[in-house]
């Protein structure tokens, strides 16, 4: 789960991802840019050294909500039981985007993307969802669940993914020479259509489906690996249990951290150790993380600098008024481009998180993201390559970087033929020749972030983002006890 950015920080396991291939798949199997979220779901490709090569972001279900039971504080897609958790104490919290920032604002039928830790809920017999994060989409291509199979029946050509019967009899299996099995887990894919509800049974036709977990090439099992996820499925006496679906053996042997620690079902923790050859994961150590999950950390340069309380490092609001900024900061005037360190927490409500701790540092990490906002220029599509021009609003100063871009650069609201003349906000790190190597191309206004832009910057936005700043930074200071 992704807990922070600076590389990226998986289940508060820090990963280099400036030069990785960050990807999410679809229905046909097209590998596409993607950006990565707090609270997204990943599978990190890396080296020993913690470079990562490839970031694979995966949803638990994508489709349409049903079931809603506030006092359960869960919903269901496509059969799936998902779960909120506002509890730090239990671990990652569930985070909300696309205008959600609780359940009380999803309704039955809304699309949404919901990713999360799937955990055996032994009073059900079923594995539930503990949604790390949940997204409203304006519309999907496809439905789309990842679990574990279970009452496989070759005959028929059918499984079960906890509530939803899967029938694979006109779906393309990734790897192709790959055989289901129960106990894999798996991605599928289908058209919205393809999911029917008969009585209290829902199927959906899959057009696709990719194995993510087991004894096949090209998963997860190569090698030395970390999982984290929650427990379920918790066996002492033969020291197995589940994480993430995932069967872990070797708990007697592990080196178990704390040493207090006492493990059980529900419980969250990082799983270090390698693959055997039926895909178990043999473990080498646990370490238990409860509250540690729920920390968020940031490392890049603040941007949309509104004061010193109110900004964002690596696209994430950031409400400062709670920190001592002598303690990490003396000296030091906060400012766009200034590189921090942030620790923050969750709050409820809202996508803005509350730092507990803030940094400046003085020495600047290689990879150090940064974002950037100007006009392209000198665009040569041949080369991926532009300069960016931007003006300081107080100065009047104009300063020019060039910036590159390649065929894993993520693009929002422009395109790479409408990108001369353009604004756009650029997000990457600076190499060692001077060049912004951008990860993220946008417009202003493509983000919900974008609303905490200074009015000065926010010319160009959408009216119903530039009109409505004023509102968002006063309920925002509000929230926070600082008055209007």
């Amino acid at each position: 789960t992704i807990t922070g950015f600076g590389s990226i920080f998986v289940d508060g396991t820090a990963f280099e991802d400036a030069k990785a291939f960050v990807f999410s798949e679809d229905a046909t199997g097209k590998l596409s840019p993607a950006l990565l979220k707090l609270g997204h779901a990943v599978n990190v490709q890396h080296d020993a050294n913690g470079m990562a090569s490839r970031v694979a972001v995966r949803a638990a279900a994508v489709g349409a909500a049903s079931n809603i039971n506030a006092s359960a504080g869960s919903f269901k897609v496509a059969g799936q039981t998902i779960r909120v958790n506002t509890d730090p104490d239990v671990g990652v919290v569930t985070h909300f985007g696309g205008g959600l920032s609780a359940l009380a604002d999803i309704t039955a039928g809304m699309m949404v993307e919901v990713h999360g830790t799937p955990v055996y809920d032994s009073a059900t017999s079923a594995y539930v969802v503990n949604a790390s994060r949940v997204d409203k989409r304006t519309s999907i291509e496809s439905v789309q669940v990842m679990g574990k199979i279970s009452a496989l029946n070759t005959g028929s050509k059918t499984f079960a993914i906890n509530g939803l019967t899967v029938n694979y009899s006109a779906a393309a299996l990734a790897p192709a020479n790959a055989s289901l099995a129960n106990d894999l887990v798996v991605v599928v894919w289908g058209p919205a259509g393809n999911l029917t509800t008969s009585g209290t049974t829902v199927t959906l036709a899959a057009a696709r489906v990719r194995i993510v977990s087991g004894s096949v090439p090209d998963s997860i099992n190569v090698g030395i690996a970390r999982v984290g996820g929650q427990i379920s499925n918790l066996n002492t006496g033969a020291g197995t249990f589940e994480v993430q679906g995932l069967k872990v053996s070797g708990l007697s042997t592990a080196n178990v951290s704390p040493a207090s620690a006492t493990l059980s079902n529900g419980a969250y923790v990082q799983v270090h150790g390698s693959f055997d050859a039926n895909g178990v994961l043999v473990a080498k150590s646990v370490r238990l993380l409860k509250a540690e999950a729920a920390i968020i950390h940031l490392v890049g340069a603040i941007s949309s600098f509104v004061d010193s309380s109110s900004f964002q490092v690596r696209g994430v609001p950031v409400d400062a008024s709670g920190v001592d900024l002598s303690k990490g900061c003396s000296g030091v005037t906060l400012a766009d481009g200034v590189m921090v360190s942030v620790a923050a927490k969750y709050q409820a409500g809202t996508d803005v998180v509350e730092a507990t701790s803030i940094n400046c540092l003085s020495v600047i990490p290689e990879y150090a993201m940064r974002e950037k906002r100007g006009v392209a220029s000198a665009v040569n599509t041949a080369s991926m390559s532009f300069v960016l021009s931007s003006t300081n609003p107080e100065t009047s100063q104009t300063s020019t970087i060039s910036v590159r871009w390649s065929d894993q650069t993520v693009f929002l609201g422009v395109t790479a033929a409408t990108l001369s003349g353009a604004t756009v906000k650029v997000a990457g790190f600076v190499d060692a020749n001077g060049v912004l190597i951008a990860r993220a191309i946008r417009a202003p206004g493509t983000m919900e972030q974008d609303r905490f832009d200074l009015p000065g910057n926010a010319r160009d936005l959408p009216d119903r983002f530039s009109e409505a700043w004023k509102k968002y930074i006063e309920e925002f200071r509000k929230k926070r006890g600082r008055g209007g």
